[in-house]
């Protein structure tokens, strides 16, 4: 099952993929005023009443060549709070912002200096709705990143370490990068 909250242009997203049937999945939709934006945290608040008890995110700009059953399977064999996926990074797709220790992500900032991190979040994250739920009431826009830094500051974060990089495709070059990285797989 799939959940898209979706803001600027959304009708067109929902019109292209429509009930997610075409391709065996079942999608819905929880629409943001493109006008008060929410941020990537607030998305997951205004679709309170759509998420599951656990469920994953996924950054939408995001193409990741990531094993999901082992990701699934990691976190449900845990009775950590949040799984946050990351990839040992050491500044080479994009600023570095997490740092591993044992299994559990020990620091996670945007704003950290290159010698504090060596990984990025990788783009996927599990959650328990009760996490996110906890923030009902907070001023918007709430980024994601807030939700996910408070879970590390309390100890409450574990790292599934994926070895394959990330594309970012929000951006030209970054689709491009992902047409030649599928192009060579032929």
């Amino acid at each position: 099952d799939v959940l898209l909250c979706i803001g600027h242009l959304g009708d067109m997203i929902e019109s292209h993929v429509g009930d997610g049937s075409s391709w065996g999945v079942s999608v819905a939709y929880c629409h943001e005023d493109p006008m008060q934006l929410l941020g990537t945290g607030g998305a997951l608040l205004n679709a309170m009443d759509q998420l599951d008890e656990t469920f994953f995110t996924l950054y939408g700009d995001s193409y990741l060549t990531v094993d999901y059953e082992a990701v699934v399977e990691s976190f449900f064999g845990s009775s950590d709070a949040a799984l946050m996926c990351v990839c040992r990074n050491e500044g080479k797709w994009d600023t570095s912002n997490a740092r591993v220790d044992d299994g559990r992500v020990v620091l996670y900032s945007k704003t950290a200096s290159p010698d504090e991190v060596d990984c990025i979040d990788y783009g996927l994250t599990g959650f328990h709705r009760d996490q996110i739920e906890a923030y009902l009431g907070t001023e918007m826009p709430l980024d994601l990143a807030r939700i996910q830094g408070d879970l590390v500051e309390q100890g409450r974060m574990r790292a599934f370490e994926v070895k394959e990089r990330f594309f970012e495709i929000g951006k030209p070059e970054g689709l491009r990068e992902l047409e030649a990285h599928l192009n060579a797989r032929k």
